[in-house]
């Protein structure tokens, strides 16, 4: 792969893992405009998307139908149907914030970033370790801009590390999502994650082990100023 082709799709994969991380958001008003994006996003790299992502309009649905799919999937009350916490199966006996969330942290704190003041989450929700790999795949765009072959590889690198290591559950996760839905919003999301980050995997040429099993407002469950990343 040239250093032009690097950044192009350093640059894509940066967006695309930002716009699903908010897609695990609380959903509000901002919904439909978000799924538009996202469609025109991951359509180049990964084109069997582009049927998935028309089922997420919301335009059957009222916010309430979505926010109370969102509720019963995520936040319980009583038991959490599929839980957006990678410890929950990275970690299981002992469960949200278990060891494998303190390594994740330590991922973050490795590149300059931590979990922001503002944000309620465990490090290890799927929202924050996918924005996380939007910020990994901005700083490989921002190498590979300055022709800087080496801190591009160096961040590529990393991305398949989080991936096949801190975000290995995402198979398991997007499974119980994708089973447990009600409504197609969340269906769909479920089918979107599991093939945006296959098909990253693949074309990355780390596919075959992961079957196993700048920040600022981008990244607004991370902030800066812990350590400094290259």
């Amino acid at each position: 792969m040239t250093i032009e082709e690097r950044l192009k799709e350093a640059r894509i994969k940066a967006e695309g893992y930002r716009l699903l991380a908010e897609c695990y958001y609380p959903p509000d008003e901002r919904l439909g405009g978000l799924i538009d994006d996202l469609a025109s996003c991951l359509t180049p790299l990964c084109p069997e998307v582009a049927t998935h992502i028309q089922a997420m309009q919301p335009e059957n649905l009222s916010e309430q139908d979505l926010i109370g799919d969102y509720a019963r999937l995520f936040l319980g009350p009583f038991s959490t149907i599929a839980p957006p916490y990678g410890s929950v199966y990275l970690d299981p006996a002992n469960g949200v914030m278990g060891s494998s969330t303190a390594h994740v942290r330590d991922c973050y704190l490795e590149m300059g970033l931590d979990i922001s003041e503002s944000c309620r989450e465990a490090p290890d929700h799927i929202s924050v370790e996918l924005e996380f790999m939007h910020f990994l795949c901005i700083k490989e765009a921002e190498a590979a801009s300055r022709s800087d072959a080496e801190t591009a590889l160096h961040f590529f690198r990393k991305q398949a590390e989080f991936l096949e290591g801190c975000l290995s559950w995402y198979p398991e996760f997007t499974d119980r999502l994708r089973a447990q839905a009600r409504t197609g919003f969340y269906r769909t999301l479920a089918e979107c994650t599991r093939i945006f980050i296959g098909i990253s995997l693949e074309r990355d040429g780390f596919g075959s082990r992961s079957a196993r099993g700048s920040t600022g407002d981008q990244c607004p469950r991370l902030s800066t100023g812990v350590t400094s990343a290259q």
